[in-house]
């Protein structure tokens, strides 16, 4: 299930599905679909499925399964996967594209997701280049994996004080700015 070359490797691999849930919001003179993430899945076996086939359906909503996705886990990121880890609700995010023309009736508006992480400074990055970002909390397998690699790659750094320089002979902070 794990695609890591040996126990201090840079990188993780880990093989991972997305669903996402498409809700019709309507109103009297229009309808517009609205996205959530469902849920991600980890594991090998769900890489071969289909793009965007339809696991539940119903009349206002439909969830779709992507499959065929790779959250990579950076050594050089760590502290950020730490800081997400300590935080109150660690998050997964799918990054997507919107597909269908808007202006043309005859094509339904849809989504395909293109990038799942688990690092927020990469979905935000996204985010600012206008493309959709769905988060949800991040499942418990992955949680473990992301938990693991962290612990094996990553040390916090010691906070220090910064200590005060010691003013000598009179001397005083705008004197020496000054050049006096």
């Amino acid at each position: 299930m794990l695609e890591e070359a040996n126990s201090q490797s840079s990188r993780l691999h880990l093989p991972v599905a997305v669903v996402i849930e498409r809700r019709e919001i309507v109103r009297k003179f229009w309808s517009a679909p609205s996205w959530y993430l469902s849920g991600v899945l980890v594991g090998d076996g769900l890489a071969p499925m289909a793009d965007g086939t339809v696991i539940r359906e119903s009349s206002q909503r439909d969830e779709r399964l992507w499959g065929g996705f790779t959250v990579t886990l950076y050594k050089d990121a760590c502290e950020r996967y730490w800081h997400a880890l300590i935080g109150d609700k660690p998050l997964v995010y799918v990054v997507c594209r919107e597909t269908g023309v808007v202006d043309d009736p005859d094509t339904e508006a849809g989504i395909e997701p293109i990038v799942v992480t688990i690092d927020y400074d990469e979905a935000t990055a996204f985010a600012e280049t206008d493309e959709l970002v769905l988060s949800t909390e991040i499942p418990g397998e992955l949680y473990r994996h992301m938990e693991s690699f962290v612990l094996q790659h990553y040390r916090p750094k010691e906070f220090r004080k910064r200590k005060r320089k010691k003013w000598i002979d009179g001397e005083s902070p705008t004197d020496k700015r000054l050049g006096a």
